[in-house]
């Protein structure tokens, strides 16, 4: 076929074709092809041959014919079959190319043709014996010529043609097998070897051969009269190649010396022949000729090797030897000069051993280069898809900067036979070194691997390893794993359950006994009669209790008892001089404490509010934080990013264009990653970012360049920007090429490719680093653990900044820059994808924003809060008296205190320099709120509840009803706020602030509330008994006249009970008149004994007359009491109004029940125990998505982060001062190549990382330490570490260098470098950018991973990992926790032997997450210091009483657990908001309990049932009007919020508080306290009788009978009863 004069064609060789072909075509084999162009050409030679000439070919024995033919290949759309096409042939064609391609050829086609020489063979005429004979086939007739004993090749028609057509296409050549040992000797140029002339291996020629070879194959036991089949330049050209091999594989001696003895087998090996054959030859020129080469192509361009390099590097010794070559124009200057050609070796076939070859993967297997396994280097492929196939075919034949062309043929056996060059060959069996076995060799000897290199080497991870959590809270039971507490909680329940029913059948048998028996008549005796009266049939359990009301006598009184009245009485004393004086002297109490609150609030001014989450969540002494300042201080902070992930949006896939190693252009169907579109307006993005602007302080411009990381400054002056754009240098109009894909194809296989095959780009980033596909490409399949990157499925762009301490000038540029680039991303929109973004303050502005949008919700909240306290503070009795009877104002001051005491809490803890925090405005108001609003709702109810004397001023009323409840309002006010400030104990920031902040409100809030706020009250009383309007004070209703006609009655009536309450001291005319007639009732006693079925003995109950036989109050009559027109407990009833209605009348005589009672004991006792069995399920930690607002943009990063991105963080080990890397034994505890401690730092982190579902750590990168010797033993043309002679400077191989610079380390070894030279020569390795000559080149890998001194000692350094891939909270927490235990093992190590130094891991999350290491130990302790202050307190100020303060603590507890467990079931995380919440549960739940139990204590009743109806009907309405409806209407405006912080942890927190906290003070507390409730107090009940009996003596019982027959009277009537009387003895 002719072509174009101007046409370049490419020489191919026949093997290349085939091989590249199937590669191509992968579902056709060219064998079959093959057989379709034999079959073709056979059928076109048997028709030409059926006719005798001249109409066909004749047959002729002794003739011979050259034929050529074109073809051409043609794929069949109908047959999906390739098939050929016969363009034409020739007869004695033209074989110039052929040639000129294979230099044999001439020889090859005439011993054909001449000899009947077929291929294996060439020409040799003492070898005639040799040769075959040839049978010509045509048609059915074959003509033979053969001896007898000779072997005999048929060459058939179609088997000619086939060697003519391959002759044409120029593709396929035979080679004269080499009879001899070697098939080369001497070494022309690079890694070209001549071929061998006679093929005799020959004996080293001197002692620097010999030496050579000792280092270059030291497995080869040789001597000077050893013969090999290598001279000292091929020597020298495998020494170029080892110092590469070396910075790859060196580390680990068993993988090196493997490698060298397979290259050196054959190189050197005197038996070449049996395992290697030449397959194809070229002519080349000796380099003494000055001539590069005679090979050229059609268009006349030479064939020349091709030096790779880097282009800014020149080596001395190389420009000195091509100083010996002159250039292409000097050759004809020198024409006259003879030229020699040689033959030289360019491909040949090297037969291996299958075991050989995989025992030398497996020995290579773990070796790592940084983050990078040398195997997968030295294959070509990436995350672990190279195998024994893929290695050698990449090592062999897809190496482009190969000089041979290796084809590597495995065998199985001890020989093999090859059927396409006739011959058997026996390969090597030499036996590869294991990688956990010391290299042994003559002339070399290394150490075993290391577990960094090698995995035999790692011990095995066992469950129960120090590297791994130990699960102790989970015991084995029925095959499962059940967590003990969890186990416990049913072993209880289950005795409990058993209990319980066994109890209750015996109540059961017991009562149905005492059924059966006829009641017994019962006979009450009464102090104020001598007579015996038979009841109606009353059982004799209850009578006992009637008696025992009256069987007290002095001497059983128990000294508790005498302690706790006295408690009592001072506290009641105490808070009545209190209220009184706040009564009276309002303008005395409010002005000084309006302005001490003035100045406490005007602290405010001062506060400052912590936002940083460092400060906010983690203490300054917590092992975190400490480590973060060591880090920030030694390495700089870690940087900062500002992070894009690009998700098309049409995420189908695409077929692109790309090409073939062949130049063919096929396509492969890629992710929707690399749409072109998409791609194109992904990089305008990435570039528009990098021009972002932002303007600073005096006018200045910051650029991304001025605050981004650059590894390589100042060599390098670019930011490092990881993104899919980088492969080819962000070159926008790169993405214009058609096959653009081929450079992503082979960047992606290689990312360190110095030049692609398509572009001849470099793959490395611009700024001077190499990008890993698994970093910017996002969702990208997997097949058989080996990741497809190409079916990427969105781009990741990471753009590095520089951090700085805060505070700093450069910190605040860097947050301008930010800002504008958050700006620019929130209005970018892009038609082709859509964008997730972050930077490093997003997290912090987006909860800034958040707080800021919510203040209207929480506004809200407390503004519905507000309208129910005003409206259910007042008592509307009638509509015409609504403005008279709201409490409008009175709530307001209310609300207003407890915004005050926040307020004055704030100022001072401002005042002295102690910040707040956010959490304080949402958790705090809400407690004091809780607690004051409480205390408001009982101390105004009472005072509604109480009837004034008419001869007491409002004043002394108001002070008796302050020195009744103010015990119970400290109480609650005091164990909070001692719990609060035992919970500030706690080292987390935000926990210990809340709790300061709380402690100090409650405790404000307190005394507000018993001395403005009383004035308050007293002042709003004033204007009701006035009937001024609520607000408008100046307007007056006007009074009935009914009510000005009672007033009269009213004032003598009450003038009795004033004297009453008093006791007789009242020096008033009317009391002496009362006090006569006393007298005289006295005398008439007996003839009342008529009436005494009415006058029932009273008890007094905190103010409450009730009727001491337990049973249904005596029905009422509707007489006048003290001039009224309403029965005591009607009037009692509309005071109260709706709500006391229910609790009394309905509520309380409901939950006495006696079927109720055990129902509502087993249920809440069930939830208990259930509770407790889902404790140790609650999750710990935060999702960093439930931080932000649901219209936050952050949500949808967050996403996109779990679903695109596939690494891990990084970590850094840091190693602290106290080791001299210098001294040879120590770091052997550090490093982690050959010859380091099996227990160096390195090799336990190796260790470590092979299991990484365990141990949460994915891969270890090499120490600086390992590349450091690495680069001072680096032996090659030129040495990595060079220093001046004359003045010391370092000389860098980036720079061309100078015959002044000298090798630092001329003989190195690890234990002959001296600590001086260490130290000396440390600081150039890390500031040496890495390039091809010298790899471990330190700038960029480890350029900040040392902290020198200023004399060059190590201060610290670390070294880098990568974390697993982290999406949950827990698995931050495991990694964490798992990096702790690893280092704390390196660190006992280290210790062990001798060296005082600390190591810890670090990374940038630790400082978040440490809380939850520690979270469940912070939580009983703050839980457990605030019951128990609540316990102490409780005892005290109750009287002692031990049993009530055991219940209110049991009941608080039990509020806490189920809260706990209904974290688990509502999927709240245990964290530091949770654990705030759950501190200020422990407050709220004490106002549930206390005033319940207080009232309970104050009765006098002799059953625990009736004490506790009582407390619950008396208190029950005050605490849920109080707490629970107050809360709930607040709370359920918070569910609306568009921050789910406030969601999660408010709303669904909150609520539970409120509802479980209701539940168990309103329904559990009183049915407990009917149960186990503590007696009564005996001085109480002993003095409530003395009361009764002055009122028995009293002419107003007959004339007011109601009084007794009451189920209540008032508390202004009775209360002395129990504070006022003498003292028993």
């Amino acid at each position: 076929m002719n072509y174009r004069p101007e046409s370049t064609l490419r020489q191919m060789n026949c093997y290349e074709f085939i091989e590249l072909f199937e590669q191509q075509y992968i579902n056709e084999k060219w064998l079959l092809i093959e057989q379709r162009i034999f079959e073709m050409l056979r059928q076109i030679f048997e028709c030409a041959s059926d006719e005798q000439p001249p109409l066909g070919i004749g047959s002729c024995i002794n003739s011979r014919a050259l034929y050529a033919t074109d073809i051409m290949l043609e794929y069949d759309d109908k047959t999906n079959l390739i098939q050929p096409k016969l363009l034409e042939i020739n007869f004695v064609p033209d074989c110039q190319r052929a040639c000129k391609y294979y230099p044999q050829f001439f020889n090859q086609i005439f011993n054909v043709l001449y000899r009947d020489v077929t291929e294996g063979q060439d020409y040799d005429k003492n070898d005639v014996a040799q040769s075959h004979t040839i049978t010509i086939y045509h048609g059915h007739e074959a003509t033979e010529l053969r001896g007898e004993n000779e072997p005999t090749i048929i060459l058939t028609s179609n088997m000619l043609l086939s060697i003519l057509q391959h002759l044409s296409f120029g593709l396929f050549v035979y080679i004269s097998v080499v009879s001899s040992k070697c098939i080369w000797y001497e070494g022309v140029r690079d890694g070209y070897n001549i071929v061998s002339p006679d093929g005799e291996a020959k004996a080293v020629t001197s002692d620097e051969h010999l030496h050579l070879l000792h280092e270059m194959c030291p497995h080869i036991d040789t001597n000077k009269n050893t013969k090999l089949c290598c001279d000292i330049k091929q020597l020298q050209a495998i020494g170029k190649f080892k110092y590469i091999v070396d910075n790859l594989i060196g580390r680990c001696p068993s993988c090196y010396y493997n490698f060298l003895r397979i290259f050196c087998e054959m190189s050197c090996d005197p038996n070449q022949s049996d395992f290697i054959y030449p397959l194809n030859l070229l002519n080349v020129t000796k380099y003494e000729q000055h001539v590069h080469s005679v090979d050229t192509v059609d268009n006349g361009e030479e064939l020349q090797p091709k030096f790779e390099g880097e282009e800014d590097y020149k080596d001395e010794e190389e420009e000195d030897n091509n100083q010996q070559l002159p250039s292409k124009s000097s050759l004809v200057a020198d024409s006259q000069k003879p030229v020699e050609m040689v033959e030289i070796v360019s491909k040949i076939r090297y037969f291996i051993s299958e075991t050989q070859a995989n025992d030398f993967i497996n020995s290579c297997w773990s070796v790592r280069i940084n983050f990078q396994y040398a195997i997968d280097i030295l294959c070509g492929a990436m995350n672990r898809a190279c195998n024994v196939k893929t290695l050698f075919e990449y090592i062999g034949l897809k190496n482009e900067h190969a000089k041979i062309r290796i084809d590597f043929v495995f065998v199985n056996n001890l020989t093999y036979y090859d059927q396409q060059l006739g011959k058997t060959f026996t390969p090597s069996t030499e036996k590869m070194f294991r990688c956990d076995q010391p290299v042994i060799l003559p002339h070399a000897q290394g150490h075993k691997c290391t577990c960094s290199d090698c995995t035999a080497m790692c011990p095995l991870v066992l469950s129960d390893s120090n590297t791994t959590i130990k699960d102790t809270g989970k015991v084995e039971i029925f095959g499962g794993r059940i967590h003990r507490v969890t186990l416990g909680a049913i072993v209880m329940y289950i005795l409990f359950v058993f209990i319980f029913i066994v109890v209750h059948v015996f109540i059961l048998i017991c009562r149905y006994r005492t059924d059966k028996k006829d009641f017994q008549p019962v006979v009450v005796a009464t102090d104020d009669t001598h007579d015996k009266q038979t009841n109606d049939r009353v059982r004799i359990s209850l009578s006992k209790d009637i008696v025992s009301e009256y069987s007290y006598e002095p001497e059983h009184i128990r000294l508790l008892d005498r302690i706790g009245i006295q408690i009592d009485d001072v506290l009641h004393n105490v808070f009545e001089a209190i209220g009184r004086f706040s009564a009276y002297n309002p303008r005395m109490v409010i002005i000084p404490v309006c302005v001490i609150l003035f100045v406490l609030c005007f602290g405010c001014r001062y506060y400052t509010v912590t936002t940083d989450p460092v400060d906010l969540w983690v203490a300054k002494n917590s092992r975190a934080r400490q480590e973060k300042d060591y880090f920030d201080q030694n390495f700089k902070p870690f940087y900062r990013i500002a992070h894009l992930i690009l998700v098309p949006k049409n995420g189908t896939t695409v077929k692109l264009d790309y090409k073939t190693p062949l130049g063919a252009v096929e396509q492969h169907t890629f992710g929707p990653a690399f749409e072109k579109n998409f791609l194109y307006d992904a990089l305008k993005l990435q570039l528009e970012i990098e021009q972002l602007t932002a303007g600073a302080e005096g006018g200045k411009t910051i650029y991304l360049n001025d605050i981004c990381y650059k590894p390589l400054e100042p060599d390098n002056n670019h930011c490092a920007i990881f993104s899919l754009f980088q492969y080819h240098q962000n070159n926008l109009e790169f993405l214009n090429d058609s096959v653009y894909a081929s450079q992503y194809l082979e960047c992606i296989q290689a990312p360190i490719t110095l030049e692609t095959k398509t572009f001849k780009q470099s793959c490395m980033a611009k700024f001077g680093g190499n990008v890993d596909p698994y970093m910017v490409l996002g969702a990208f399949p997997t097949k058989d653990g080996v990741p497809d990157y190409t079916g990427g499925q969105a781009l990741i762009i990471t753009i590095t900044i520089n951090n700085h301490p805060h505070g700093d000038q450069k910190l605040k540029n860097v947050l301008l820059w930010e800002k504008k680039f958050l700006e620019f991303m929130s209005t970018y929109k892009s038609d082709w994808f859509d964008v997730k973004y972050r930077a490093e303050r997003s997290i912090e502005d987006e909860i800034e924003r958040e707080s800021r949008s919510d203040i209207k919700t929480v506004v809200i909240s407390y503004m519905i809060m507000f309208l129910y306290i005003t409206l259910a503070l007042g008592r509307i009795r009638s509509w015409r008296g609504l403005v008279v009877d709201m409490k409008i104002s009175l709530g307001i001051a209310g609300v207003a205190l407890v915004a005050v005491s926040v307020c004055a809490s704030v100022g001072l803890f401002s005042y002295m320099k102690i910040p707040t925090t956010l959490i304080i405005f949402e958790v705090v108001p809400f407690l004091v709120l809780a607690v004051g609003v409480d205390n408001i709702f009982i101390l105004t109810h009472s005072i509604q509840r109480d009837r004034r004397l008419p001869g007491e001023y409002v004043e002394c009323q108001i002070g008796r009803i302050v020195g009744r409840v103010g015990p119970a309002m400290l109480l609650t006010s005091l164990s909070e706020s001692i719990a609060f400030f035992l919970g500030a104990l706690t080292p987390m920031p935000a926990v210990r602030l809340f709790s300061l902040y709380a402690a100090v409100s409650v405790l404000i809030d307190f005394l507000l509330q018993i001395t403005i706020f009383v004035s308050f009250i007293t002042l709003d009383h004033k204007r009701t008994r006035a009937r001024r309007a609520d607000v408008l004070c100046c307007y007056k209703l006007k009074s009935s006249t009914n009510r000005n006609r009672n007033r009269k009655t009213e004032t003598k009536s009450s003038t009795v009970l004033s004297c009453l309450n008093c006791g007789g001291h009242h020096k008033t005319v009317e009391c002496e008149q009362i006090h006569d007639q006393k007298n005289d009732n006295d005398n008439n006693n007996n003839n009342n004994n008529n009436n005494s079925d009415r006058h029932e003995v009273a008890a007094t109950e905190n103010g409450h007359l009730v009727d001491s036989t337990d049973e249904q109050p005596l029905k009422t009559e509707k007489k006048e009491i003290y001039g009224s027109d309403e029965s005591v407990e009607e009037h009692l009833l509309k005071m109260d109004g709706f709500l006391f209605r229910i609790f009394q009348i309905h509520y309380a005589p409901f939950m006495m029940n006696k079927f109720v009672r055990p129902i509502v004991l087993f249920l809440f006792t069930s939830w208990l125990c259930l509770s407790i069995g889902l404790l140790p399920h609650v999750k710990i930690g935060l999702e960093q998505n439930i931080t932000m607002a649901t219209d936050s943009y952050m949500i949808d990063y967050f996403l996109a982060l779990k679903q695109y991105f596939a690494v891990g963080p990084p970590v850094y080990f840091v190693i602290k001062n106290g080791i001299n890397y210098g001294d040879y034994n120590a770091s052997n505890l550090i490093c982690g190549s050959s010859g380091c401690s099996e227990d160096s730092l390195v090799n336990q982190l190796s260790s470590a990382s092979r299991s990484p579902s365990k141990t949460r750590l994915a891969q270890i990168g090499t120490s600086w330490l390992d590349d450091y010797y690495d680069w001072l033993r680096h032996r090659g043309e030129t040495p990595c570490c060079r220093i001046n002679k004359h003045t010391g400077e370092f000389c860098s191989v980036n720079y061309n260098s100078t015959s002044n610079c000298e090798e630092c380390t001329p003989n190195f070894t690890r234990n002959g470098l001296s600590v001086n030279n260490f130290n000396k020569y440390l600081p150039f390795f890390l500031k040496d950018n890495p390039n091809l000559k010298c790899a471990k080149g330190g700038h960029a890998a480890h350029g900040q991973s040392v902290s020198l001194t200023a004399d060059n000692n190590v201060e610290a350094s670390l070294i880098m990992g990568y974390h697993s891939l982290l999406i949950s909270s827990n698995d931050f927490i495991e990694a964490m926790q798992q990096a702790y235990i690893m280092a704390d093992n390196i660190t006992k190590t280290l210790r062990v032997a001798g060296y005082d130094v600390e190591v810890f891991p670090y990374s940038i999350f630790y400082v978040f997450y440490e809380q939850y290491l520690t979270i469940w130990r912070d939580v009983l302790l703050n839980l457990s210091l605030s019951t128990t202050a609540i316990f102490f307190v409780t005892f005290i100020l109750l009287g002692l009483d031990i049993i009530t303060a055991l219940i209110i603590t049991l009941t608080i507890a039990m509020i806490t657990i189920d809260m706990i467990a209904m974290m688990y079931v509502w999927n709240i995380e245990m964290n530091a908001i949770s654990l705030v919440n759950l501190v200020m549960s422990v407050g709220i739940s004490l106002e549930f309990c206390a005033h319940i139990c207080r009232e309970f204590i104050l009765s006098v009743k002799g059953s625990r049932l009736k004490r506790a109806e009582q407390a619950l009907a008396y208190m029950g309405s005050s605490v849920f009007s109080g707490i629970t409806l107050t809360k709930i209407g607040g709370i359920i405006v918070l569910g609306f919020s568009h921050s789910q912080l406030f969601q999660v942890f408010y709303f669904r927190m909150f609520i539970c508080i409120v509802l479980f906290g209701a539940a168990h003070g309103l329904i559990f507390l009183p049915v407990l306290l009917s149960y186990i409730g503590a007696d009564a107090n005996r001085i109480r009940i002993q003095r409530f009788h003395r009361q009764k009996s002055r009122i028995k003596s009293l002419d107003l019982i007959q004339s007011q009978p109601s009084l007794v027959n009451s189920h209540f009277l008032p508390l202004a009537q009775t209360e002395l009863v129990s504070n006022n009387m003498d003292t028993l003895p």
